[in-house]
């Protein structure tokens, strides 16, 4: 079904049936575009109330939907976090969890990163005095917040996913965008994610097509790299002669594919799922179980995210994970290191007048020169 709706919105299908599906949404698309801009311009304006709390917070968000890697985003931040001596907690609202449950990226950051407090709460404000409070949070880090307008925060980070920048065009549901790309200015600083995947003079051109709405100075490039292929035990493989099966329930299976191809493996099957799937294995898994005896696969390969899913399910042959983790690579490093610095300090700001505004208080943002 999701596939079938990236074809509609991207053009792929034609004739005339999802021509009038696509004007149909695009009407759909103009209604849902004037509700965020009201919404905008009542925080912009002061309509609606802006709350800062007692520490200084880090937004992680994106303009698109579909995978932009924010969750490993997210841990490799909170992980500098403490190397730099700070106590950050993540704040984040649980999206696609099951009632009762916890969701796929809450799941992968406790296991990646067991010393952060995750608070899961749609009310991120409750939820940042809850970490304050419970936990000794002098840092927070909100996981998918540039659309979350309430909370004031230091650094606005924008993720925008460098293979396919600005996604399809058109506001949802027309096309894949949050809020006009215009709102981009809210930013503070943009993250080109999985340069690696495309070639370096793409990524600045990328990072030039950004600059119109974020400085230059403020647009960091990130990578990421295979740290391994593991099973549930931490017992490492290697795929180079195995027979394999992929399947993943992600945003973008491609960026996946390029990662298995990083990780020495190339899948004789791919399986593909919606972002955030709940899996049934006696329903989902069944084809993909006759698959493997058809084809004499060895083993079956996901992401972290998929795998914590899973729970008590064992397929016909062993399931493993590729474990990746996310980098600002070059001088860029100590660029990012020194503006983490600057949050935790309090220090880098800048006097009024001097770079980007926070778009959420009106107060000078932190900016690196």
């Amino acid at each position: 079904m999701e596939r079938a709706y990236h074809r509609l919105i991207s053009g792929e299908s034609v004739g005339g049936l999802p021509a009038v599906g696509r004007g149909s949404l695009l009407a759909a698309s103009l209604l849902y575009r004037s509700i965020v801009g009201v919404r905008n311009f009542a925080y912009d304006h002061g309509l609606k109330p802006v709350e800062r709390l007692g520490v200084p917070v880090i937004s992680v968000g994106n303009m698109t939907t579909g995978g932009t890697g924010k969750t490993p985003t997210v841990i490799m931040i909170a992980r500098q976090l403490c190397a730099l001596g700070a106590r950050p907690a993540v704040l984040t609202r649980g999206y696609g969890a099951r009632s009762g449950m916890e969701s796929d990226e809450v799941l992968v950051i406790r296991r990646q990163c067991p010393d952060v407090p995750v608070v899961v709460d749609a009310d991120r404000v409750r939820g940042g005095n809850r970490a304050m409070t419970e936990f000794g949070a002098d840092l927070l880090l909100l996981d998918d917040g540039f659309q979350h307008r309430r909370l004031a925060r230091e650094i606005n980070l924008v993720l925008v996913d460098a293979t396919r920048p600005m996604g399809i065009p058109g506001v949802l549901p027309r096309g894949t965008w949050r809020e006009p790309p215009a709102c981009l200015s809210r930013a503070t600083h943009v993250m080109l994610t999985r340069c690696e995947q495309i070639s370096q003079e793409l990524a600045d051109v990328a990072a030039e097509l950004l600059s119109q709405w974020v400085g230059s100075r403020n647009i960091l490039q990130q990578r990421t790299r295979v740290t391994g292929v593991m099973d549930g035990e931490g017992k490492r493989w290697d795929l180079y002669d195995k027979k394999t099966l992929a399947f993943a329930g992600i945003g973008n299976p491609e960026s996946f594919m390029h990662t298995l191809e990083a990780a020495g493996c190339r899948p004789l099957i791919g399986c593909w799922f919606g972002d955030h799937h709940h899996y049934h294995p006696e329903v989902d898994f069944k084809a993909m179980e006759e698959l493997t005896r058809r084809r004499g696969i060895d083993v079956w390969v996901t992401t972290l995210k998929d795998f914590v899913k899973l729970g008590g399910y064992t397929p016909p042959v062993p399931l493993v994970y590729v474990g990746i983790e996310s980098y600002v690579a070059g001088s860029q490093l100590d660029v990012w290191r020194d503006m983490l610095r600057g949050v935790i300090t309090g220090a880098g700001k800048r006097s009024p007048g001097h770079g980007p505004p926070n778009a959420e208080t009106g107060r000078p943002g932190i900016s690196i020169t």
